[in-house]
């Protein structure tokens, strides 16, 4: 046997565990990124879910709240102005601090989903 046929075959072997390490690699990449993504994924269909929960549940407070005021004030139409009214305070403030109430909260967990080491 030549020397040259060992380094040949040395060579051989050190090029096929590379080929099968980064074949491994891409599939724990590729698993990471399927988990990542599904995290995110479930997550914001959770988020969804919730909101339109709770977005039901503050539509009936909302119409009971505004029947409630029309009794005691006598005018539905002044109780129903007012409770637009809250929402419309409500909607401002959210518009003026959007980022620190909204943006900010969302973006962090979508980075601690996409970034956490395990």
């Amino acid at each position: 046997m030549k020397p040259t046929d060992s380094i040949s075959e040395a060579v051989g072997e050190v090029y096929g565990y590379s080929k099968a390490y980064f074949q491994q690699q891409l599939e724990y990449f590729k698993l990471d990124m399927a988990e990542r993504v599904s995290r995110s994924l479930s997550l914001a269909i959770t988020i969804f879910v919730l909101a339109l929960l709770f977005l039901m549940i503050l539509m009936f407070a909302s119409l009971a709240l505004g029947i409630y005021w029309g009794e005691q004030w006598g005018s539905y139409p002044k109780a129903f102005l007012a409770v637009s009214g809250g929402y419309a305070v409500l909607t401002l403030f959210l518009l003026i601090f959007r980022r620190i109430i909204i943006t900010n909260p969302i973006l962090s967990r979508i980075i601690k989903v996409f970034f956490q080491n395990d």
